[in-house]
């Protein structure tokens, strides 16, 4: 009978403190929840500033590239704050690592989105990450301007995707014509990055080649990030082409040049865009990128108030002055002008952007049908380690 009272005693006393146990966690989490309530009241209506995300590799094979873009986006956003900002307000930037991977751009931009309170997205760098990522600033009716060059980008439907950048479809015909008729070339290797970047200016040059009478006598393909391409070079020496297009980025570019030499592959490589427009390629590759042909959107020597205000502010901000920095600097002017015209509504935010007409760094910054800009690029060469136009 005691046993049993102690044992009702005991249940009672557990069964009370359960009830303090959860009306506790009941006003912690009511707490909790209202002070998240506030914050997201608060930045939602923070009238003095503007957040803009970047969707970037930060870390990874890819990183340099990341860099380059946040610092023409910080350069820009110095000068504008410096400036008054854009309709009174701040424009502050919330960085997101996506790796050069796919998932993780997809993360970082709904994260920015959904919890940072971005106003429109900047990058990716790399194609297949930023085709991943729009479709969800795409839903969100929020302004995706990216660096992607393949093609693809080209048929998405999303009215909010913008290019800061000439499309593979503008560099890859320019940089062969020029192959053809400058240089002599027709038959042509393809060894290009397994990605939908490189399939896709891969599948340009394809279409292009005919027409100019370059025919492309094998392709050879390799993964980002890859160290050893000795396989693909002597396939690529025993067939003796007339030229290498490379489709991939500056590091592997440096390093396929190097062990081409090293196996006494002595042919002219040539590449479709700015993925090589950089003092890194130059670094890492040494004489072997000596003569190494693409197209540019852009040339960093060229006098103009644009270019010059630009290097101004990159000296004072301890900046290296690099083509993609440009890219991204002219991309993030572009934007705050599309948001003094179009105000707190996306929309026409959108819009504005899609009707703007600026000069920048580099050229003109318009917009077609398809979100890209267009015109023709230059085509440069290294020469005596540096870069030089050799044709306007």
């Amino acid at each position: 009978m005691k046993r049993k009272r102690i044992g009702k005693l005991v249940n009672f006393i557990v069964f009370f403190s359960l009830v303090i146990f959860l009306v506790a966690c009941s006003n912690v989490d009511s707490k909790t929840s209202s002070d998240h309530d506030d914050k997201s009241t608060e930045s939602s209506g923070d009238s003095d500033v503007i957040k803009i995300g970047l969707q970037a590799p930060m870390t990874g094979d890819n990183a340099q590239y990341g860099e380059e873009m946040r610092n023409g986006i910080e350069l820009a956003f110095t000068k504008i704050n410096h400036d008054g900002g854009v309709n009174g307000k701040k424009l502050e930037l919330v960085v997101g690592d996506d790796k050069a991977t796919t998932s993780e751009a997809v993360a970082v931009v709904n994260k920015m989105i959904n919890n940072d309170g971005v106003r429109a997205i900047m990058g990716g760098y790399n194609s297949s990450p930023t085709i991943a990522a729009q479709e969800v600033s795409g839903q969100a009716e929020v302004i995706h301007l990216h660096m992607g060059a393949s093609p693809e980008l080209s048929t998405i439907e999303n009215d909010y995707l913008f290019r800061n950048l000439l499309t593979g479809s503008t560099y890859v015909p320019a940089v062969l014509e020029y192959m053809a008729k400058e240089e002599g070339i027709e038959k042509v290797v393809s060894l290009y990055e397994n990605t939908d970047y490189g399939v896709t200016m891969h599948k340009a040059a394809e279409e292009a080649a005919g027409s100019l009478g370059v025919e492309f006598i094998t392709n050879e393909t390799y993964n980002p990030g890859d160290k050893n391409f000795s396989s693909q070079l002597t396939k690529i020496k025993n067939l003796d082409p007339d030229a290498v297009m490379i489709v991939g980025l500056y590091n592997e570019v440096a390093l396929i040049s190097q062990q081409a030499k090293q196996a006494g592959l002595d042919v002219q490589f040539f590449s479709p865009d700015d993925s090589m427009y950089s003092e890194q390629l130059l670094l890492l590759g040494g004489d072997t990128v000596e003569g190494h042909i693409f197209a540019s959107m852009l040339n960093l020597e060229m006098e103009s108030e644009e270019m010059n205000e630009f290097k101004k502010l990159a000296e004072e901000n301890n900046v290296p002055v690099e083509a993609l920095t440009a890219i991204a600097y002219d991309g993030a002017i572009a934007l705050a002008k599309a948001f003094e015209e179009g105000g707190d509504s996306n929309e026409a935010v959108r819009d504005a952007l899609a009707t703007i007409d600026l000069t920048g760094v580099t050229g003109p910054i318009k917009f077609d049908e398809n979100g890209d800009r267009s015109y023709p690029p230059l085509i440069m060469q290294v020469q005596d380690d540096e870069f030089i136009v050799i044709q306007n």
